[in-house]
């Protein structure tokens, strides 16, 4: 992200909480009401730079909550951890973005889930499950455009499969096949249900 960007949100910021703000309550409004802040985390996640995501992250809820607008409340973290593992798992430039949003949909369908971990970090880090998640290289993993575009449309609510989609693999698992994706250079990959499904009715 721009550096005169990050400037901005900063002395913003920064203004606010001296005239008595805490962290989330915004006296004075800092934010632009014509400036989509989700663009500007997906920017910040495409070039690695975690102070302008969050500082974008702060800004966008200030947004939300001062002109009470309908859109889901995420962190910079969850978002950027949301990201990497897409690009991780379906980051080659030819592949669909609903491929893409797939995956992070899977990633958001085990944090609700009764079966898995309770948040994006630990379904990612939950061991067995997605390699290479606790390397030194997904750590340093930047996610591309295409990656992060996919995981802003997921952790806003849109969705291609059921809840109870909860299983990515190279091959068949759980209760049956929602849906199948075939690349002539990674192979296949199949979009399964849980092996449980009546505990998500």
């Amino acid at each position: 992200m721009n550096k005169v960007l990050t400037g901005i949100l900063s002395m913003m910021l920064v203004f606010t909480l001296s005239q008595g703000a805490s962290a989330n309550t915004f006296p004075i409004e800092v934010y632009d009401r014509d400036v989509d802040y989700s663009i500007l985390m997906i920017d910040a996640a495409v070039s690695g730079d975690y102070q302008a995501g969050l500082l974008a992250e702060q800004v966008r809820l200030e947004k939300i909550m001062c002109m009470g607008l309908d859109e889901a409340i995420f962190s910079f973290e969850e978002f950027m951890l949301l990201a990497k593992i897409i690009h991780a798992e379906a980051g080659s430039s030819w592949l669909s973005s609903e491929w893409k949003m797939s995956v992070g949909e899977v990633v958001l369908n085990r944090v609700a889930s009764p079966e898995f971990p309770d948040t994006i970090r630990d379904v990612i880090m939950q061991p067995g499950q997605y390699a290479g998640a606790n390397s030194r290289w997904f750590k340093n993993l930047v996610p591309d455009q295409c990656s992060a575009e996919a995981a802003l449309r997921v952790m806003q609510g849109e969705r291609l499969m059921t809840p109870t989609v909860v299983f990515q693999a190279n091959f068949r698992q759980g209760s049956g096949t929602h849906k199948v994706y075939h690349d002539r250079h990674l192979g296949t990959t199949y979009f399964c249900y849980s092996s449980n499904p009546s505990m998500y009715y």
